[in-house]
């Protein structure tokens, strides 16, 4: 995988920015913050998904329904982009920083049969303490398992 900080195109801004520290990509990747992921389709136009999940093992795992129109896409062009991103609050000097972690990558499908990657994700966001799990509210909705594995990372903040 290429990892890069701080991409060329900044330069072209009147922008401060500076590379994440690996802690802080850990920290932002690890927050219950959406993804979006990014899929093409047979247009060669962009579709863009918010959506749930974890970064392990050097992948993102996220879950879906079966059937949903983003899985299509993926089937047919399995090069995604996501990212994930967090804005703060308008400073006093009307700057809001923002920390964000940018991918391309491949994308695999698989089935979520026992719903485990589904019931992580979902633990990642949800307080099982106060909703009820997801296997509870949908028994036989078949859920897809989306594996993201980067091909680059860029991961950077605002400052």
């Amino acid at each position: 995988m290429r990892t890069s900080r701080v991409p060329r195109w900044l330069g072209h801004y009147d922008l401060m920015v500076r590379s994440l520290r690996d802690t802080e990509i850990a920290e932002l990747l690890d927050s219950a913050v959406i993804a979006r992921l990014a899929t093409i389709d047979a247009d060669g136009y962009p579709h863009i998904t918010p959506i749930w999940f974890l970064w392990t093992g050097g992948a993102f795992h996220l879950t879906s329904y079966s059937g949903r129109p983003h899985l299509a896409r993926i089937r047919a062009e399995p090069r995604v982009g996501l990212v994930v991103d967090v804005e703060h609050e308008l400073r006093a000097d009307g700057e809001r920083p923002n920390r964000q972690v940018r991918v391309i990558g491949d994308a695999g499908l698989s089935v979520d049969a026992d719903r485990a990657w589904t019931e992580r994700i979902r633990d990642k966001y949800i307080d099982r303490t106060v909703a009820p799990r997801a296997t509870e509210r949908h028994p036989v909705r078949e859920r897809i398992l989306i594996t993201v594995t980067p091909r680059a990372l860029t991961a950077v903040a605002s400052i």
